[in-house]
């Protein structure tokens, strides 16, 4: 993530705290004092065993940023497995920035309305809980200048008592600039965040949020090892050119999605306390692309533009001499064939999603004694995502027709290219929609409850949750291909029951102690674009949808000490029933094509452990480790349809992925680091971290019949497309170096933060196989073979300097 490192920063310049010892001269972020006996406290009770029970994950603490240099899936999961939510309302990390800068406690084992264990999922959640900090006043100001992603960063957060009961916080992010690494990124973003607490006597509490995100950020993409080679740059981005001598993106993502939160905690009795909350997230994201029609493909590391296709020496010398008229996106000679052309062959396209998501949460505790408690509720979510294509630049040409430009030389279908027959021939220009307009409606509801007992030592918890998911598509654009219904108006509704049953048992063996096992078993929706076939196109959905199952169990002992904290966790995670539906041309049908993959199954087990140390008092050292094996357990069925009729080009094949490893998760990882906090607020950090056994994300059509053994005259070529290639095992070295000044009671520290010291430059970040199969032709015969896998690189040496003022 672009802004991960400069959060740490913040974290580290706003988050730590002077002790009571020394105040004119030391800044620690921990108590060092020796405990004092409080035989008060000492007896046997279940609030004394508490803390240990619902400790934080030292684990994710000490690794989610620490190994960000790669691609590393926790456990295996897909991105976004991982749930978060703010007082009980699901939201996306996106806005877990806006939300620590205005005061929100981040949990990663939230207790907060019973939220309990996810065993074997990315981790347990993250939970922004009510905002106790917003009681205090507090003000801070912090500048960032870095080399990565974007160049100056400022934040600010002011909060405090309002009178009347009434607290609140109001926070701001501001970045800009380029990327001093890649050409073409960048970031322009602002995002204001604002939380109003009031406190009506000791019985009620309400809680209002909103954060405004705004934003436009420069992307790169992946490229093919032979594009890095020949230019000697591993961070090649083939996203941008030249168009009158300046620098031009072709991948900008823009997007401006608010949200608005209100909770409520009201006590209803002596035992019962209600909560109620309601969030709302409505905006727009956009992703613009180049596109082409009835043309040749203008992105410069397309395979027919390489010399290993090309074979010629100009081809080559031209790359080797970077040569950006073909290295890069040549805007100029794109506005120049629109002029030739006297129409749009080129123009900048934005993919467009206006979202709606508004959920409604009302829930109940009740705890009759000390020992047990009863959490029940009633949740709703209804989630509508409108996605359509509008066009942005047309690159000098005066308009576009809307017609299907694929079809334009097919001679069975040739004849029906209208895009929206209810506005045959539409010239489209700037701003207007065009291609595809649809909607995803997603409609749940359901209810929960959870039980929990607690005696002095053990505590066991349990917990139901079921759903009833309608799931549909509704067409605004009617297509020439499928006219009717087949793709205007609504679809068939999908209905799924998910469900999620889980339970734990933890033990104290003394205060400082802790022993759970957990174990679950869940059955979620897949994604709403995962259910049909082709949704920009039509109406139709998948033959089988079903629910993914998943089986899982962990083992977590937690041990807490005066100078030591120790983790370790064995886990085990099974999914079934998978489901994914990918869009491709086909090499061997020649035609683009709907694939459809069923019964993918997951097996990930493994070991993770954590250690925090403080062997004096300036000291504090840190390790943590794991040890994994996440592989495919089960060979999926592929069903392949031609896109223009939805007729079955293969059925039912079966994709030998068995003993392929889940990409984008290291199989083994490692992080050590050590901070010294020294005199007058001076203070270093370090941290080294490995990942190794990691592959890249296998793709499943080159593992049939039809592709593998069909198509491959060797047992190379058979071999080749079998294989699953394993990337490089990395190393990664960072290092801080802070000083902080004292004014009363206030402060002002600098912070110096260097990623890869070791400037490893030629490793990958990530990397995943084509879905397409090259054809070369000798004699009469033609051989087949993968197309290349693409990368994307680390980042090399990078610079963070942040100053911050606390008063």
């Amino acid at each position: 993530m672009p802004n991960k490192p400069l959060i740490l920063l913040c974290a580290l310049l706003l988050g730590t705290k002077a002790p009571a010892q020394h105040p004119d001269d030391e800044y620690y972020p921990y108590e060092p004092r020796a405990e004092e006996r409080a035989p008060e406290i000492v007896v046997d009770t279940s609030l004394f065993y508490r803390a240990v029970q619902t400790g934080d994950d030292l684990f994710a603490a000490q690794t989610d940023y620490t190994l960000s240099f790669v691609a590393a899936k926790r456990r295996g999961a897909e991105p976004g497995a991982e749930p978060a939510s703010l007082c009980g309302i699901g939201i996306p990390m996106r806005y877990a920035t806006a939300l620590r800068l205005a005061g929100f406690e981040e949990r990663r084992y939230a207790e907060l309305n019973g939220e309990t264990l996810r065993p074997g999922s990315a981790a347990d959640g993250r939970e922004f809980a009510w905002p106790e900090g917003l009681r205090a006043a507090s003000r801070s100001l912090a500048a960032g200048f870095s080399d990565r992603n974007c160049l100056a960063r400022i934040r600010m957060t002011v909060g405090g008592p309002l009178g009347r009961g009434w607290s609140g916080t109001a926070a701001a992010d501001l970045r800009t600039g380029r990327d001093m690494h890649v050409r073409g990124v960048f970031t322009e973003a602002a995002t204001a965040a604002c939380a109003l607490r009031k406190r009506f006597g000791d019985d009620c509490d309400l809680l209002l949020t909103v954060v405004l995100p705004a934003g436009s950020y420069g992307m790169r993409t992946s490229s093919v090892e032979e594009a890095f080679v020949l230019l000697d740059d591993p961070l090649y981005n083939p996203c941008w050119g030249y168009q009158n001598g300046k620098v031009r993106n072709s991948r900008i993502r823009r997007e401006c999605v608010p949200l608005l939160t209100s909770a409520c905690r009201l006590r209803l009795s002596e035992t019962t306390v209600l909560h109620a909350a309601a969030g709302l997230r409505a905006g727009i994201r956009k992703f613009s692309a180049l596109g082409w029609y009835d043309a040749r493909t203008p992105m410069p590391d397309h395979y027919k533009y390489l010399p290993s296709h090309t074979g010629d020496r100009e081809t080559q010398e031209a790359w080797r001499t970077n040569d950006t008229h073909l290295t890069q996106i040549d805007w100029d000679e794109l506005w120049q064939q629109n002029r030739m052309a006297g129409r749009a062959v080129h123009a900048l396209e934005e993919r467009v999603e206006r979202l709606a998501d508004v959920q409604c949460r009302l829930g109940f505790r009740t705890e009759p004694d000390d020992r047990f408690s009863f959490d029940y509720g009633l949740a709703f979510r209804r989630t509508d995502s409108r996605r359509y294509k509008q066009m942005r630049d047309l690159l000098g040409a005066p308009a576009l027709t809307d017609i299907d430009h694929y079809l334009v030389d097919d001679d069975t279908y040739g004849n029906l290219l209208q895009n929206d027959l209810r506005h045959p021939g539409r010239q489209v220009r700037e701003g207007d929609r065009f291609g595809y307009d649809y909607s995803l409606v997603r409609v749940e509801a359901g209810g929960w409850v959870r039980i929990a007992y607690r005696s002095d030592r053990l505590l066991v918890r349990l917990d139901a949750e079921l759903r009833e998911a309608a799931i549909r598509r509704r067409g605004h654009f009617e297509k020439e291909l499928f006219p009717g219904s087949r793709s205007y108006g609504p679809s068939r509704r999908i209905r799924l029951t998910p469900y999620t049953i889980r339970g734990s048992a933890g033990y104290s063996f003394s205060p400082r102690s802790y022993l759970e096992i957990a174990a679950a078993v869940s059955a979620e929706t897949p994604r709403d674009e995962e259910l049909f076939l082709q949704p920009q196109y039509n109406n139709r959905t998948i033959d089988r949808p079903v629910v993914q199952r998943t089986l899982a169990a962990e083992a977590n002992y937690r041990l807490t000490g005066r100078t030591v904290a120790l983790q370790a966790t064995l886990f085990v995670r099974s999914t079934l029933d998978e489901s994914r539906t990918l869009r491709y041309y086909d090499d061997l049908a020649a035609t683009y094509c709907d694939l459809a993959v069923s019964g993918i199954g997951r097996l990930h087990y493994g070991a993770e452990a954590a250690l925090e140390w403080r062997p004096s008092y300036r000291w504090t050292l840190t390790a943590a480790a794991s040890a994994a094996r996440y592989a495919y357990s089960r060979d999926p069925h592929l069903t392949v349809y031609s896109d223009t009729d939805n007729t079955i080009v293969e059925n039912r094949a079966v994709s030998h992925m068995g003993g392929c490893t889940t990409g984008g998760a290291p199989q083994l990882c490692g992080t050590a680091g050590a901070a010294y906090f020294g005199p007058h607020g001076w203070g270093f950090r370090a941290a080294a971290s490995f990942a190794g056994a990691r592959y890249v994300e296998p793709a499943y059509l080159r593992r049939t019949e039809r592709i593998a053994r069909q198509a491959a005259a060797s047992r190379e070529a058979f071999d080749a497309f079998m294989r699953q290639e394993r990337l490089g095992d990395l190393c990664m070295l960072d290092a801080t170096l802070f000083k902080t000044f004292r004014f009363g009671r206030s402060r002002l520290t600098a912070t110096l933060m260097v990623r890869n010291l070791l400037n490893r430059r030629r490793d990958y970040y990530d990397g995943y196989e084509s879905l397409r199969v090259g054809r070369s032709r000798s004699g009469d015969d033609y051989t087949y073979a993968p197309r290349a896998t693409r990368y994307l690189a680390v980042y090399p040496r990078s610079v963070y300097l942040t100053i911050s003022y606390k008063f």
